[in-house]
Order: structure tokens, then C-alpha cells, then sequence
């Protein structure tokens, strides 16, 4: 997969792509199913595939005050559509400006003289320009006229429900690790860097990890089952996310991971912790005593689930 430029962005080199559009946070299963497509019909009209995305998310523009938290850093997102096989990856920086746009001009100046797609395939709620004035219709008119076609993916549903990201969101948030899993069609993780912390998970028995996450989505406090990723190795863990109420920590959210069959240091190391179970809330501890007890059970509870 090529990452182009604001320079690459060139008809001359682009005339003919597959083309979709999206912000396709999470890159869930129904943005596979988007762009499943997009790369199918590249390979069968031998020509290349296509993402046109954005940064940062629109909504962190247009509605601050909605403190968005997004399932999938830049970083995260180009390597789950690299995985997808899409062959070009594009980043619009989308700036306040960018958000006045008039939907007919960005297909006249954006897709049609800079990109030149031969097809385009968007979800079934997109919408774009200016208060998202833009919709599918006004996408079809405009391929018409320019001379490429508009395919619309239908909604993709499981149990009922049609797969979004804010759905996704909501189950993180309220700790629904599993459903968040079904939806986005693979765990939810977080990477992070392990740093130095008070040292008291030692002290128990259960030396900890502390991680700063490089990103907001944290799911509900409480005591997960993960697994833990780190340098090309996956190893069974217990993840608290929270406060360390029996320490008294503060307000602040720490992530711990208690590594299982891992004994040596790593501080300073970069790990993802993919979340599976959520396996109790996060409470306070009468004596360090009575948590370590605690912590055996859970990690009982955890092989279990990771079995």
C-alpha cells in the first residue's frame, strides 16, 4: 500500500482507481464489507484501489464539544486497511475550511480533476460537504456527468443491529469488551508504552505493567482478560482499568496488565493489550491482603477465557 501525499494527489497518476470514501474509524466489519469491494472490482478491472480518508475526524472540527474518541489511531487504520489489500491511502486534512466546502465543489475539484475514479463506492449513510449537505444522489448525478459509477454498500447487521462506529464507541465505553469484538469483527486494543509506576503490584505478589496509552477510548473501569502483544510475542494477561481505589490513587485512569509467564523488565517497551472479557468492576480492597486474593481468582478467571 502506497500513502500519497497532498503532491500525489494527481489525476495524471490516479485516472481510473476504485475509489471510496469515508472516515471509517475502527475499520469495522462494515467498512470491510466497503472496502472488500472496492478491492474485489480493483482486481477484476486490474486496476488499483483506493481510500480517501481524513484527518483528524471531521466531528473533532465541527463538534468539539462532542469529545469524540476514536477506535483506531492513523497509524492503526492504515494498518488494518493495508491488511484489507487496498492499494492507495489518502489523508485529507480537514480543517474548518475544508468543512465549508460545497458538496458540488468537492466532486469538481477533489474527485473528479485531482482523482478521476472509474468507480465509486461509498457506504449507504454517506454523506458529505458542508453540513453534509452531499448524499448519494448528488454523487450519482455528478458520476453521470463526469463519467464514473457510483455502487452503494447496503448496511451491514449483526443480531439485528446495523455495525457503526458509534456503536462500537458505546459498547467500549460501558466495558462491553465482547460486543465491541463481534462488531469490529476482531478484539479492541490499545498500545502504549510501559513506564515506572509506584512499584505496589510487586509488593503482592503481581508485578504490573503500567501503560500510557496513545489513545483516549479506554473501556469501562473494571478487570478485563486480555491478551498482551509485545515484541512479536502474545502472552495471556489481566488488565485493570481504573483508579487503584485500594491504594488511593486519585482520579486519574491508569491501564496495569499483570503479564502471565512473562518475569523480566520492560519498562520503556511499547505493548498492545487486546481486550477479550470483562471479568468484574474495579473496586477498593479492605487490605493489600484481600486484593492479592482477588488477583489469584482473576487470573483463574482469565485462563479460563483465553483458554
Amino acid at each position: 500500500m502506497r500513502l500519497l501525499s497532498d503532491a500525489e494527489l494527481n489525476r495524471k497518476d490516479l485516472e481510473g482507481v476504485i475509489l471510496t470514501l469515508g472516515n471509517f474509524d475502527g475499520v469495522h466489519l462494515g467498512h470491510r464489507e466497503i472496502i472488500k469491494r472496492v478491492v474485489s472490482k480493483a482486481r477484476e478491472w486490474k486496476t488499483r484501489s483506493m481510500v480517501f480518508t481524513f484527518k483528524p475526524h471531521p466531528l473533532k472540527i465541527v463538534a468539539p464539544e462532542r469529545k469524540l474518541y476514536l477506535i483506531t489511531t492513523e497509524e492503526e487504520k492504515a494498518e488494518l486497511l493495508l491488511d484489507l489489500g487496498i492499494d492507495l491511502l489518502y489523508f485529507a486534512r480537514f480543517t474548518e475550511d475544508f468543512a465549508r466546502t460545497h458538496p458540488e465543489e468537492f466532486i469538481q475539484e477533489t474527485i473528479v480533476e485531482r482523482i478521476g475514479p472509474r468507480l465509486l463506492i461509498v457506504g449507504y449513510d454517506y454523506g458529505f460537504g458542508r453540513g453534509r449537505m452531499g448524499g448519494i444522489e448528488l454523487l450519482k448525478e455528478a458520476g453521470r456527468k463526469a463519467g464514473f459509477e457510483v455502487e452503494v454498500v447496503p448496511p451491514f447487521m449483526i443480531e439485528g443491529e446495523v455495525v457503526s462506529s458509534s456503536l462500537i464507541r458505546e459498547s467500549i465505553l460501558r466495558g462491553d469488551v465482547k460486543r465491541a469484538s463481534r462488531l469490529l469483527g476482531r478484539y479492541y486494543a490499545i498500545r502504549g508504552k510501559v513506564v515506572k509506576g509506584a512499584g505496589r503490584g510487586k509488593t503482592i505478589g503481581f508485578p504490573t505493567a503500567n501503560i500510557i496509552p496513545y489513545k483516549e477510548l479506554l473501556p469501562a473501569r473494571g478487570v478485563y482478560a486480555t491478551y498482551v502483544s509485545l515484541e512479536g510475542k502474545t502472552y495471556r494477561g489481566v488488565t485493570n482499568v481504573g483508579y487503584c481505589p485500594t491504594f488511593n490513587s486519585g482520579t486519574t485512569t491508569m491501564v496495569e496488565a499483570y503479564i502471565m509467564d512473562l518475569q523480566r523488565d520492560i519498562y520503556g517497551l511499547e505493548l498492545e493489550v487486546s481486550f477479550v472479557e470483562r471479568l468484574r468492576d474495579e473496586r477498593a480492597f479492605e487490605t493489600p491482603t484481600h486484593l492479592a486474593d482477588q488477583i489469584k481468582r482473576d487470573i483463574e478467571r482469565a485462563q479460563e477465557v483465553l483458554q
